[in-house]
């Protein structure tokens, strides 16, 4: 603590009320001083030896004595025979609380407290550089907010005294990413940075399988090449070597080296390499070099169960999700052969031995007032061809309940659309029809 203004020695004297007795006589002491920054020693003088009680517990005796008071307000009391008196002394305090980490740029509250209590004391809290202010409540008490740029010691202090520093460090902001799509043979960078830029450094790991191809430690900002002649996976690890004053923070990317991004008109080997990993995770994939619209309809199915976004588009999220993907299960076991449809994501999957055998998109009922039944039926009639009906004309259908039928048809976009019935794309029709048998169970859910 320390005291803002010069302290005043002074003589304080303070009559005790009268007491059943008219003899007692107020004794003059001195007491220097009176009034000041905790912790506060105070020098009592009085004309002759007597007993000193200061007040906060403790007790002393003689003509002249010290004593040192923590933050309060205090009532000292003396006697010597028929002699008494009295004097108050005031020993200022400001305590300071807050966090003891912050995230860079983030908003720290500062809270504090006036002892003795003290209201509309004007408070100013500062870090050394910057400075806020405020005013005391009536209970002394007091708050503030400031926003966080760097880290360092902070102090509340008044026109008496000042709190201790309290300690804040700064967690720095550590930006990192890629830059570029990570397909094969095409540009992809790590990139880094942080704020503020005093924060420290950056060290940093680039492991590809066992090997470590990059440990070194670079000041901010940083970009690192990687290597993109081969399909592979980067495991990058960034962390912070901090200042005084801040913190450290890490970062782990993985980077992965990905096949080139495909769309619809697309063609050669890749479209290839695509509809063969569809086909090994028993997506309905017709066998081509082309993307058409069936291996869109493959795409859509895939995008459907993984919950990527549908967009129809192979980039490097599909990619890597292509690489780890969520193996589809049904959800029943028995008959060990049956057809589920799967509502929520809109594919069907051909069931064989309780295992998924085949992955179809679907699109069930989307039309207001239309719905999909759901529960456990059986196919109960087959029109091979085309089969007219109220609706509209259904391509190889098979009737599971009422009218409700699994059918081909032109159009199976990637969200509910139909009347009811189970759409399915025309060029898969035809292998539902003859491999799915009157009384095959279907289950819709």
């Amino acid at each position: 603590m320390r005291v803002r203004r010069g302290l005043v020695s002074a003589i304080a004297l303070l009559a005790l009320a009268p007491s059943a007795t008219a003899a007692h006589r107020t004794l003059a002491v001195q007491a220097t001083p009176t009034e000041g920054a905790a912790p506060l020693t105070v020098t009592f003088t009085a004309p002759t030896p007597v007993n000193w009680d200061f007040g906060d517990g403790s007790f002393g005796s003689g003509q002249k004595v010290e004593h040192t008071y923590g933050a309060g307000r205090w009532i000292v009391t003396w006697t010597n025979g028929g002699d008494l008196g009295a004097v108050s002394i005031t020993a200022h305090g400001i305590e300071l609380t807050g966090p003891t980490r912050v995230r860079y740029r983030h908003r720290a509250t500062f809270r504090g407290q006036l002892i003795p209590a003290e209201g509309s004391v004007t408070v100013q809290i500062s870090d050394g550089d910057s400075a806020l202010r405020t005013t005391s409540k009536a209970d002394g008490s007091f708050a503030v907010r400031a926003r966080i740029l760097r880290g360092g010691g902070w102090t509340a202090a008044t026109d008496l005294v000042s709190s201790q520093a309290h300690d804040l460090a700064v967690i720095p902001q550590l930006r990192t990413g890629l830059l570029g799509s990570g397909a094969r043979d095409s540009r992809f960078v790590f990139a880094a940075s942080l704020r503020p830029r005093g924060a420290g450094e950056i060290d940093v790991q680039i492991h590809r399988g066992d090997n470590v191809l990059v440990d070194r430690t670079f000041d901010s900002p940083l970009r690192i090449g990687l290597d993109t002649r081969r399909l592979t996976t980067y495991v990058i690890r960034a962390q912070v070597r901090p200042n005084e004053g801040f913190t450290s923070a890490v970062h782990v990317l993985r980077a992965h080296v990905v096949l080139p991004r495909l769309a619809f008109g697309a063609s050669g080997i890749t479209v290839a390499q695509l509809g063969s990993r569809l086909r090994a995770l028993h997506y309905a994939t017709p066998f081509t070099t082309t993307f058409d619209s069936r291996l869109l309809d493959s795409v859509y199915a895939f995008e459907k169960v993984q919950g990527l976004p549908r967009t129809g588009r192979v980039d490097a999220a599909f990619w890597r999700r292509l690489a780890d993907p969520r193996l589809a299960v049904p959800r029943y076991a028995n008959p060990g052969d049956h057809i589920e449809i799967d509502k929520p994501h809109q594919v069907l999957y051909v069931v064989r031995g309780s295992r998924v055998a085949l992955i179809i998109p679907v699109s069930t009922a989307g039309i207001a007032g239309r719905f999909t039944p759901t529960g456990r039926f059986a196919i109960y009639r087959k029109v091979l061809g085309f089969d007219p009906s109220p609706l509209g004309t259904l391509f190889d259908p098979m009737y599971f309940t009422d009218g409700y039928a699994i059918h081909g048809n032109p159009s199976v976009p990637p969200y509910p659309a139909s009347h009811g019935c189970v759409r399915v794309p025309m060029w898969i029709a035809p292998y539902l029809y003859a491999t799915n048998p009157y009384g095959e169970t279907v289950y819709v859910y």
